[in-house]
């Protein structure tokens, strides 16, 4: 898939999670304010995740999660065959036989060399892929349409202490809320374009609707063109309002043919 050979190229992005050393779609690095020096500073200005986010048991559900949403995204973007989404299973049976991780493995092949990315470092790579593809920052719970800034970075595990972060399960209750519901949800960008559709096909349907009066003391009124309504106000935007508000039996009406297309193009 797009931008997973170069995520692949070099073990564990998640040391570098706001690098601005991007992929395009070739798989080749553009390389611009790298080093060492950058890279950490660009770490220690990120914003933190709760410490709790470092704990094993965390990590583990947060690949789970973090793959289901790479998967669930991919799809909406029509990207195929991408090899994070893909799972060893063998080597997850074999694991479980004699009581390993238990966690899952991704296979990153490369021209000569074979590589398994599980735990902490598939968990890296999935939300440095998450970012950089789908603009999700993942600690963060927000998605745009395109990364911008710094995303939320997992706290140091050295740092988490119980008596000095008491709220770690409400953090976790909020981020797992946050992204099941994402993927139970569709594309938030696409109901967004859906809206707009709508909202502008209703101004345009609804302008017969409004009729101009003049009036003798108080210059052009604006009427409501409902059947049967009288009602009169000072500028056409309220009359749009109160076609709404009032006579929605008659928006969903005219906006019917806007819905359908809309529905044809995103589930047939």
């Amino acid at each position: 898939g797009p931008g997973v050979t170069a995520l692949s190229s070099k073990p564990g992005p998640g040391s570098e999670p706001n690098s601005e050393d991007e992929a395009d779609a070739t798989g080749k690095r553009r390389r611009h304010g790298r080093g060492p020096a950058r890279e950490n500073e660009l770490l220690s200005a990120a914003p933190k995740a709760h410490p709790v986010s470092a704990e094993p048991r965390r990590i583990h559900m947060d690949v789970e999660q973090a793959q289901a949403l790479v998967r669930k995204l991919d799809a909406e973007k029509g990207i195929e065959d991408n090899v994070l989404s893909s799972v060893d299973q063998d080597k997850l049976d074999v694991d479980k036989s004699h009581g390993g991780s238990m966690g899952p493995i991704v296979i990153i092949r490369g021209l000569s060399t074979v590589k398994g990315l599980e735990g902490v470092e598939l968990l890296d790579t999935l939300i440095t892929y998450l970012w950089r593809i789908h603009g999700l920052d993942y600690y963060g719970m927000t998605e745009t349409s395109e990364p911008k800034g710094l995303r939320h970075v997992r706290a140091e595990n050295k740092s988490y202490n119980e008596t000095n972060a008491p709220s770690g399960s409400e953090w976790e209750k909020k981020l797992d809320t946050c992204w099941q519901g994402r993927l139970e949800r569709q594309d938030p960008l696409e109901i967004m374009t859906a809206k707009d559709k709508i909202d502008a096909a209703a101004v345009e349907a609804l302008d017969p609707f409004v009729r101009k009066i003049r009036d003798e003391k108080y210059g052009w009124k604006y009427g409501c063109g409902a059947k049967g309504c009288t009602k009169l106000f000072h500028a056409a935007e309220f009359v749009h309002k109160h076609l709404k508000l009032k006579h929605p039996e008659l928006v969903m009406e005219l906006t019917s043919k806007v819905r359908e297309d809309l529905y044809f193009q995103n589930y047939m």
